[in-house]
């Protein structure tokens, strides 16, 4: 009586272990599959944030060139009064700038923000075991 109780705990006990061992295999294969998938998406998502980087840095070489024409002219029109009319048109052109340039950097911490939370999830996929 006492060897068939053993030999039933001893097929329980073994059980126990094959079934834990099957799930353990079975959540390391989707956890190194799921890491992959992640890492795909990432590097989809840091080639858009690569794109849109230098799209933001051609739009801010035009702007600083815009600006710099928009100096210089405004040295030619410092001996005008401001109440002349190539004056004004100077300044309706300025304001339009400076309304685009305020766009631009509201548009660039946006997307610096959103680079940077990328980065903080692309970090923790690499470094995550």
């Amino acid at each position: 009586m006492g060897k068939l109780t053993f030999d039933r705990l001893k097929k329980i006990l073994c059980m126990f272990t094959l079934v834990f061992f099957v799930m353990s295999l079975t959540a390391a294969s989707v956890s190194a599959e799921s890491r992959d998938q992640k890492l795909k998406v990432l590097n989809t998502e840091k080639a858009q944030l690569d794109q849109q980087k230098t799209d933001f840095e051609k739009e801010r070489l035009s702007m600083e060139a815009e600006k710099k024409k928009l100096e210089e002219k405004k040295k030619k029109l410092s001996k005008k009064k401001k109440t002349d009319k190539e004056y004004q048109n100077w300044l309706t052109d300025y304001n339009k700038w400076s309304s685009k340039s305020n766009k631009w950097d509201a548009k660039h911490k946006k997307w610096l923000t959103t680079y940077q939370a990328w980065q903080v999830r692309y970090d923790n996929c690499v470094n995550s075991p």
